[in-house]
Order: C-alpha cells, then structure tokens, then sequence
C-alpha cells in the first residue's frame, strides 16, 4: 500500500466531497468534434476517472461567439453542447470520479483572422499577434450574461461544479492586468475597477447556479511579466473575488499565455524544476478560507504529496503526469508506483501535437488520445514466439505490447543497455529525464517476462536460429557523417566533422572553435550546441539552412532553447547553407538571397542531418515465411514519438 496519506485522504469543495486530492486541471485535448464532445474525449476522461482521479476539470468551454474555438477548445454558447457535456459526465461518475465545467472567454490570447477578438482595450497579443477590440458596456454585459448561461448547461448536463477561468492571460485576467487594461471607464484604471468585470462574472455565475452548487476560479499567481500582476497583486485581489462569487476554492497557477516567456514557464518544459510555483499557491492560500488547487509540473505522486505536506496548496493538479499515466493515482494508492508511466515534460505529444492541430498523446503512452481503440491490448488468438532486433524505443514498445497480449517475446540489442538513442538523448545537462523513460520501459520488460539479450550483435543466421514466428526489425537509424549529405559536398575529406551523436557521446574529441550544422531544426543539435558552449572553453556557433533555427520545435522548447542559448553565449545564424568545405573553413550560402561567404577555420564541425535507415538485414528474410515487420528509425528516420507509436502499433497487431 501507499503512504500517501494526504494525497489520498477526501477533501471538500463546498459541499461536494471529493475522494482524494488529485485533480486533472482544466487543458485543451484536442479533441471533440464541431467544438462539442466526442466519443474520443468520452473515453479520454472516462480512462482518468477509471485510474481514479479525483476531480477532473472538464476543457476549457468557450462561453460566447466572440471567443472562438481554437486548437480544438469547447464551445458552450448553446444548448447543444449539453448532450456531449452530459455523456462526458456520466462516464466519469461511472468511476466514482467528479467533473466541473470549466467555462472561459480566451480575449485576445487566441487567433479570429479575419475577425476581431474582444479584449479590455485595443491590447496586442504577442503569441498569435492580433490587436483586440475594446469591448464597449453593452458587451461587457452580454459576456457576463453570457457565462451564468454556460454554468446552467453545465448543470443541466449533470457536471459537479463550476470553474471559472480568471488567469493565463485569458479576458478576466486581462481586464485584471494593467498589462492589458488600459480603460479609464470604471472597468478600468485602479485595481478596484480592474477587477470589477471578473467579480462581476464571478457573482453571476453564483446568482444562476446557486449557493450549493462549488464555483471555483483558476488565476495566476503571477503574471510573469515585468509590469503584470505579482504575487503581491493577486494576493490583495484573489480575496475579492472569492467574496463576489461567495467561491467554494481556488486553483493558483501562473503566468500568461500572452508572452513566449510566460506561457513556457507556466507550460514548463524539460529541463525546468519541479512545482516551480507552489510559493504563489501558499500565498493566497493564507489570504482566503477556501481550499486551494495548485498545478503547474507536479509530475509525481511522491510531488504532490510534498505540497500538501508543506501546506502549499489542498490539492494537486496534475495535468501532463496524467496524460502520460491516467492510472497514476491508482497505481500510487496501490504501491505500484515503479509501474507509472513518466511525464519527462519533452511537450512533443501534449502541446506539440495540440499546436500542430491534433488531439493530445503522450510520447510515453501512446493509448492517449486513442482510448477508444486501444485501452487494452486483445488477447493474442494464438501465441506466438516474437522476436524483436533493436532495444531502443521502437523496439521496446514493440516487445511490450506484444508480450501484453500473450505472445513469448525475445529482445536482442547490441548495446549494453536498453534505450537507443534515447541513452543520448538523456546525456546533456537538464534533459536526463528521457532516462525516466527508459528505466520504466526497462520495468515494464521484466514484469512482462520478456527476454532481453544486450551486448549481441545478431546476422540473419543468429536470427533464424532463435526460430522466430514473428520478427520485428527495429535496427534504428545510422547517423554517421561520412555516409550523410554532408560527405558528398566538395572538401568534405579534409573538415573535421562530427555526427551529433558522435558529440555528444564524446564532447572530448569537440575541439574549441564549433559550428554546428542542423539540417533538422528540432533538438539535437540545439541540445548539442547548448551543451558544448556550457562545457570548456568554447565558441560554438549553430547555423540552419532554414528560415529560424528551431523551426520544427514545440513552443515552450523553442522558448526555452533560445532563452538556454543566449545565456550560454551561443551564437546562432539561419539561412546558411553549407556548400563546400576547405579543411576547416566552411563555404556557405544563402539558400534564399544567393549571397555566397566563408567563415573558418573551425575545429570541429558538428553535423545533425536525416539518419540513413539500419534495414539492410530485414531484406534477408523476404522468403523466409515468417511475417518481417521494419519499425521506427529503420523504417524513416523521425522522432521518439513516431517510434514509440510505430512500435506499440506494430506490437498490438501481431
């Protein structure tokens, strides 16, 4: 059993009592259809009130037209989204779990082209870059009217409670900052008339729903931005609020989805510390008699039963650590904890793929976001012997979901320890958490009772003699210089050339002078370029043949990336497209303006490019009668999203 006394004692909102201390905070999934709730994200929070979460805010609903329904976002301006809302609930209370609507106006922190969005005053928004229209009174008041409307559906569809959304830069908070409010009507100008139109809302929502129904906010603690509201601020404004809308609790988190820095601190990627902001919880925590929610990178259970023990907050949001293991509070309650799934806060399948247009996953788990489809493994019909080549991601995936539906299963690498490349991936300072991963994989494999043979470089002939019915190929990918694009170009015998990995795994042999080449503008060779310029006495210049180096990052990696260079001293340069070298002089070119320079003498030029796919042994087996499956890397080079996918896929199938 667990010792996770608080975590898992109840807890009261109001009148309503909650069966522990976790709760799934309000986040975009993605996912819905025509802006209303899908079968989708029915078995999306129906899998967390399975795994026995204790109070899920339900996505963000958009409360009238003016906030349109980005990245996927709920549209509560009608009674049509009731019936969504109603099955959503039904399937959480079929676990013993409770559910609150979650009702927000986004104001200018979205994107409405050709339309204007509505905001306390003509404000610009830095992260979709549109200016906003200054509401007038009358639409001040429609927007009020406008949330109590959507708190009655809520109810109508049988949800618990309310949350009203009064932070990240959202339209409350932005009548709330004088970042954003510039008015000098009574909606505007002293703190007072700041707060005046969220307390509004907050005491209609209370005159619709009643007194016995928990109507809570969300806020920022701190905006996190010079001249936004502090933590001084909300600590004299938070109790106000919770007198207007007589609130049951508060949920403190921080920042504004309005500034880059911001929205990645408060969306903290890997790399940044654990609970970064419990502090601001515990101040308001001592202003107001209500119970206070605070979530911002709470990844563990053992984090979140140490902010409760320290008195920072009454309950733990825990949004990405669910998304990678909704079975996270039952596992912990349990003392299965070496069996949770990690959140190593990579954002690639959370808010990567949200951004991108997506529903949410998890790079980790990829049942995510398909819970309809693949919530368990089937049974196998017949059991198989199912042999997998290659222990990095691709194939410990497979080896897992083959072995989970019955199949005897043999994993042979060559290295000396599971992981692939990810083994790298793990080694620069502040990105150890993909280990993490691994080390859960690698537990997963022994409780399975998969065979796991390292250190054995196998040939077609060492592969039939482990007689395989099934053989799964997941070789990776070879990333060497000398076979890469790069080799081809003019000189190219004579630089002093590198793989990324090669750096990486021997910063040693890195000389002083550095250039790093990214031809894939994603992490590797940032990560690598950051980590050179922070060890020894270097000058590391990175450069991209494209538009922005990072261009294929998430956010809040890009942000953070950049803020990891510029701290560093490292020098970065886009539209430089290597074409001939001389030694350690570097001809380059830009791809788009046709300018032609040189730049040199460099003493290691360090390559991230395409890897060339390990599937020559795979060919070996074509008349062999067995079926031959090439996955991850082997198959195309990508990332450890598509290779974790490709392997769970291929090992649920077998």
């Amino acid at each position: 059993m667990s010792n996770f006394e608080r975590l898992f004692t109840p807890i009261k909102l109001g009148n309503l009592e909650i069966r522990n201390r976790i709760t799934l905070t309000g986040h975009g999934t993605g996912m819905g259809r025509d802006h209303h709730p899908d079968e989708r994200m029915i078995a999306y929070y129906e899998q967390r009130a399975r795994g026995e979460t204790g109070l899920i805010m339900f996505g963000s609903q958009q409360v009238h037209r003016s906030s349109p329904g980005i990245t996927g976002l709920l549209c509560n301006v009608d009674d049509t989204i009731i019936p969504g809302l109603k099955a959503v609930g039904a399937a959480v209370h079929r676990h013993g779990g409770r559910i609150f609507g979650y009702l927000s106006h986004m104001g200018l922190a979205a994107s409405a082209r050709p339309t204007a969005l509505w905001s306390a005053s003509n404000a610009y928004e830095q992260k979709y870059g549109e200016v906003a229209h200054a509401m007038t009174i009358a639409e001040i008041e429609e927007v009020t009217e406008a949330f109590a409307s959507a708190a009655l559906r809520c109810l109508e569809a049988g949800l618990d409670g309310l949350q009203i959304h009064c932070g990240h830069g959202l339209l409350l908070q932005q009548f709330l900052s004088p970042l954003t409010n510039h008015r000098t009507d009574r909606y505007g100008g002293s703190e007072e008339n700041r707060r005046r139109f969220p307390a509004e809302v907050l005491a209609a929502v209370r005159r619709a729903v009643g007194d016995t129904v928990p109507v809570g906010i969300r806020c920022s603690g701190d905006e996190l931005v010079a001249g936004g509201l502090t933590g001084e601020d909300m600590a004299r404004i938070v109790p106000h609020l919770v007198s207007a809308g007589r609130l049951d609790y508060v949920d403190v988190s921080a920042g504004s989805d309005g500034d880059l820095v911001s929205n990645m601190l408060h969306e903290p990627p890997m790399g940044l510390p654990s609970a970064p902001f419990a502090s601001l919880a515990q101040r308001i925590r001592q202003t107001v008699d209500v119970p206070i929610i605070h979530g911002t990178r709470i990844e563990t259970p053992e984090a979140a039963e140490a902010l409760l023990a320290r008195g920072d907050a009454d309950m733990a949001g825990m949004v990405r650590a669910l998304i990678a293991d909704p079975m996270l509070p039952a596992k912990a309650r349990t003392g299965r904890g070496n069996e949770i799934i990690p959140c190593v806060a990579c954002e690639q399948a959370c808010l990567g793929r949200l951004h991108r247009g997506y529903h949410i996953s998890c790079v980790g788990n990829p049942v995510t976001g398909r819970e309809q489809q693949h919530r368990v493994p089937t049974p196998a019909e017949t059991r198989r012997h199912v042999v997998v080549v290659g222990a990095g991601p691709a194939g410990m995936e497979a080896a897992l979901q083959a072995a989970g539906r019955g199949h005897r299963v043999h994993l042979v690498d060559a290295g000396e320890m599971p992981g692939g490349r990810m083994l790298l991936a793990g080694r620069p300072a502040g990105r150890e958490e993909w280990r993490k991963l691994i080390a859960q994989k690698t537990v997963a494999m022994t409780r399975a009772d998969i065979t796991l043979e390292l250190g054995r470089t196998v040939d077609a002939g060492a592969v039939r003699a482990l007689a395989p019915d099934v053989l799964i190929m997941a070789t990776g990918a070879s990333f060497h210089v000398d076979a890469g694009s790069v080799a081809a170009l003019p000189g190219s015998a004579s630089a002093p050339l590198l793989s990324v990995d090669e750096a990486v795994a021997e910063p040693g042999r890195v000389g002083r002078r550095v250039l790093v080449v990214d031809y894939l503008d994603r992490q590797p060779a940032m990560v690598a370029a950051i980590m050179l310029a922070q060890n020894g006495d270097r000058e590391v210049v990175l450069v991209t043949p494209s538009l922005q180096v990072g261009l294929k990052l998430e956010l809040q990696n890009t942000t953070e990336f950049y803020r990891r260079a510029y701290s560093s001293g490292l020098a970065m340069k886009q539209l430089c497209q290597p074409t001939g070298f001389d030694g350690g002089m570097v001809h380059f070119r830009n791809p788009i303006g046709g300018q032609r320079w040189s730049e040199g003498p460099f003493d290691s030029i360090v390559v991230a490019e395409p890897g060339r796919p390990r599937d020559g042994l795979a060919a070996a087996f074509s008349q062999d009668g067995f079926p031959v499956h090439v996955i991850g890397d082997a198959y195309a080079p990508r990332d450890v999203e598509a290779a974790i996918l490709e392997g769970f896929e291929t090992g649920r199938r077998v």
